[in-house]
């Protein structure tokens, strides 16, 4: 069922307007105007002889040629080579027993002139060649001379009456030890003891 609506009773002193503005015109639509393209660049001739381009090349090609070039003068050592040196080196350290022979008297003095010094009989011993090297050659001839006397028959050559040796040991680097054999070699000695007692025999005195 449908229920029907009464109209509104009318309110007094309400009155419905009728001066009210008509309504206003719509704006018009701008036509869009198109950006201003811009002017074209004359495009101006490249001089390619006049550009520094090239020439900054070129100078880095010089530049970077220059290191190849040193690098080319200084040869790299190889590993063997580097191994090599590596190893003379520690052989030249390397400590060697070495023994010498040298009459009593002056075995014990070797070993009193160390202890009055606070060293090794070693350094005695390079002590003793550095400062006779220059007399070296007439020190191991002085001791190499022996007399000798004739029977007779035979020329003999008598050892000295009491005289003992004794057998020093000793701890010399490799390197050193090289230079004292070079040294009884270039000085005539028929032994290293030999060049060993020649030069303490002048250093003890």
């Amino acid at each position: 069922m449908t229920t029907r609506r009464e109209p509104m009773s009318p309110i007094a002193g309400l009155k419905k307007p009728t001066d009210l503005p008509s309504p206003s015109a719509r704006p018009r639509t701008l036509t869009p105007v198109p950006a201003p393209s811009p002017d074209p660049v004359e495009e101006q001739p490249v001089d390619l002889a006049a550009s520094p381009a090239p020439a900054k090349e070129a100078f880095g090609d010089t530049a970077k040629a220059e290191p190849s070039s040193k690098s080319a003068g200084r040869p790299r050592k190889s590993r063997t080579e580097k191994a090599t040196a590596t190893a003379r080196s520690a052989s030249a350290d390397t400590m060697r027993p070495v023994s010498v022979s040298v009459p009593l008297t002056m075995g014990e003095a070797w070993r009193d002139r160390a202890k009055r010094d606070r060293t090794s009989q070693v350094d005695v011993l390079l002590d003793a060649l550095v400062a006779h090297q220059d007399e070296l050659t007439d020190l191991v001839a002085a001791r190499s001379e022996k007399p000798t006397v004739s029977d007779g028959l035979f020329d003999r050559t008598p050892g000295a009456k009491g005289e003992r040796f004794v057998g020093v040991s000793l701890r010399i680097k490799a390197g050193n030890l090289e230079v004292i054999d070079q040294l009884a070699d270039k000085h005539g000695a028929e032994s290293r003891s030999q060049l060993v007692a020649a030069a303490l025999s002048a250093y003890l005195s």
